[in-house]
């Protein structure tokens, strides 16, 4: 049976056989010693690191065939050498995609390189290759400590990023300005709210980014109550994982935003916190990611690919530190609830698991619920043509037992003459914030939503001006069939149909079928109907359509 220690000493094996095969050894070439960027179109300098990091790490990692062996020192000199061709006099790296004598990128190099640091500085023999290779590490993480202290930062994880890189310069150097810099910024407290949630909300990506941070900060500064935010987040995103594997997105900030990341990303962290807090649920998980890339898991076996786990980013921890021994990870740990109802208040959305099943309700976004079957989902949106601003965002989800009631408001109308003769008739230069207001009204929609276990119920009512023409979407995976009492149709990306029946069915092409009850047609715009988010491209719409004043029930579910 394969083991956490054997997958990740498989990953050290493979990481550095790619980087031997795409590594520039041509010392006449400009990318001697780093790996080209050939997919992203340019090289980042990060990668000089990352290069070097892989091929240090396995010189002093025991259990696998490049342990000790000369030619890791030699072809990781070449890419300290790189690293320090472009570090700038002030320390700094840049992100050349955005970002220049970057504060921030810099303290991403430092996490990529400082944890192998740590592990050299250990294991050495001080031989002359190894010496080398430390002297250029050493150098260029002493150019660093200078960048991060003078540097900056624009978003909030960078934040942590920064303090991490101070942590682990401080350790490393001994230069006396990180120490107080990474007092500084700890003195902001950290973003992580009482239910585990970061400020950007990024499931996707930066949750993993302070994540790591706060291990780093945990490591290299001996401060252990940073791993009770890291815990809190984690058993957070228990919350976040669908039924098929996969990452809910939805409310993120950030550029993750809607994407449904593999839950495996989050290996290395669940792993790390199962060696050291040995949290039955994080053994659990990290087991079931384990199991799940070696095809071992019949119940995983039809849901997410069977790609394997990415490399074990905290090894050089684990290599330093007996304590997190990988012998807790032969117990079977404890599955987390996956039957919840749970609402985020401070970040807006509710997360509703019944086994298979998941339902997504969120404010602020066009598509106010999402609803999961393994890996079949359905989308709901609603707009009016109130003003070009009857896009339906819920301002507020407030609960009533067992409902969540979605709200959205808008007050419009129009403008009247100014009260008194304007100094110029040029319309750009008048103050218009005197002008009366006339004729305004009010357009309240709320959606009363209720989970149903494989389904959902939503009763959407509005109050209010009247005659608006409103319309509800439902957005599905294109390629099924979509089937009413007297019609059937191939559901092509790009398809719009109106819902005049009461009832229809979607067949999915594995014979599950979506049941909608409560179709309704007013009039034949809804496609094109102004104020509205357009369709994204892919996907299969069923459109029904009203005039306020509304009351109407539409049921989904899976069957």
């Amino acid at each position: 049976m394969l083991t956490h220690k054997d997958l990740w000493l498989k990953g050290v094996q493979d990481a550095v056989s790619d980087a031997l095969r795409r590594q520039c050894t041509d010392p006449s070439d400009r990318f001697y010693g780093t790996i080209e960027g050939v997919a992203g179109g340019y090289t980042n300098p990060h990668s000089a690191l990352y290069t070097a990091r892989t091929f240090l790490q396995a010189y002093y990692c025991d259990g696998q065939k490049y342990f000790h062996d000369p030619l890791m020192l030699e072809r990781s000199i070449p890419a300290l050498e790189y690293a320090l061709r472009l570090q700038h006099d002030d320390g700094t790296m840049d992100l050349l995609e955005t970002n220049f004598h970057d504060g921030a990128e810099t303290s991403f190099t430092v996490g990529t390189i400082a944890p192998i640091a740590l592990l050299m500085k250990a294991k050495t023999q001080n031989t002359p290759p190894e010496n080398r290779a430390w002297e250029l590490m050493y150098r260029y993480l002493e150019n660093c400590a200078r960048g991060v202290v003078d540097g900056g930062f624009h978003t909030p994880n960078h934040r942590w990023v920064m303090s991490a890189a101070l942590a682990f310069l401080y350790k490393i150097t001994g230069y006396a300005p990180c120490l107080y810099k990474l007092r500084h910024l700890l003195d902001e407290g950290i973003d992580c709210d009482a239910e585990g949630e970061f400020t950007e909300r990024s499931s996707g990506t930066y949750n993993l980014v302070c994540d790591r941070a706060l291990i780093f900060i945990a490591e290299a500064a001996d401060m252990p109550e940073m791993l009770d935010y890291v815990k809190r987040n984690l058993k957070m995103m228990t919350m976040y994982f669908e039924p098929d594997l996969t990452i809910n997105t939805m409310n993120s900030t950030r550029q993750d935003a809607g994407t449904s990341p593999d839950w495996r990303i989050y290996y290395g962290l669940y792993l790390y916190m199962a060696l050291r807090t040995r949290d039955a649920e994080f053994i659990w998980i990290a087991n079931r990611m384990l199991e799940q890339s070696a095809g071992a898991m019949s119940w995983a076996a039809s849901k997410a690919p069977g790609q394997m786990l990415p490399g074990f980013e905290y090894l050089p921890f684990v290599l330093l530190d007996p304590a997190l021994d990988p012998g807790c990870m032969e117990t079977e740990g404890t599955p987390p609830c996956f039957d919840y109802v749970k609402h985020f208040e401070n970040s807006g959305v509710v997360r509703m698991r019944k086994g298979d099943t998941s339902l997504t309700l969120i404010q602020h976004n066009p598509m106010f619920a999402k609803l999961k079957l393994l890996n079949h989902w359905v989308g709901l949106r609603f707009c009016g043509t109130f003003y070009a601003k009857g896009q339906f965002e819920a301002q507020e989800i407030t609960r009533d037992g067992e409902f969540f009631i979605l709200t959205y408001r808008c007050r419009w109308g129009y403008k009247g003459p100014l009260p008194e003769k304007p100094a110029s008739s040029v319309w750009r230069e008048m103050d218009h914030s005197s002008r009366p207001n006339v004729f305004m009204q009010d357009y309240i929609v709320r959606v009363r939503m209720r989970f149903t276990g494989r389904g959902l119920e939503a009763h959407i009512t509005t109050e209010g001006v009247e005659r608006v023409l409103c319309k509800l979407e439902l957005l599905l995976e294109s390629g099924g069939h979509y089937m009413t009492s007297d019609s059937e149709l191939r559901a092509r990306p790009g398809d719009y149909v109106y819902q005049k029946c009461p009832r229809a069915g979607y067949r999915y092409n594995d014979s599950r079928t979506l049941v909608i009850e409560g179709g309704a047609f007013n009039e034949p715009y809804g496609e094109n109907m102004r104020g509205s988010v357009p369709v994204p491209d892919g996907v299969f719409t069923v459109c029904c359509t009203f005039e306020t004043p509304i009351d109407h029930t539409v049921r989904l579910s899976f069957v």
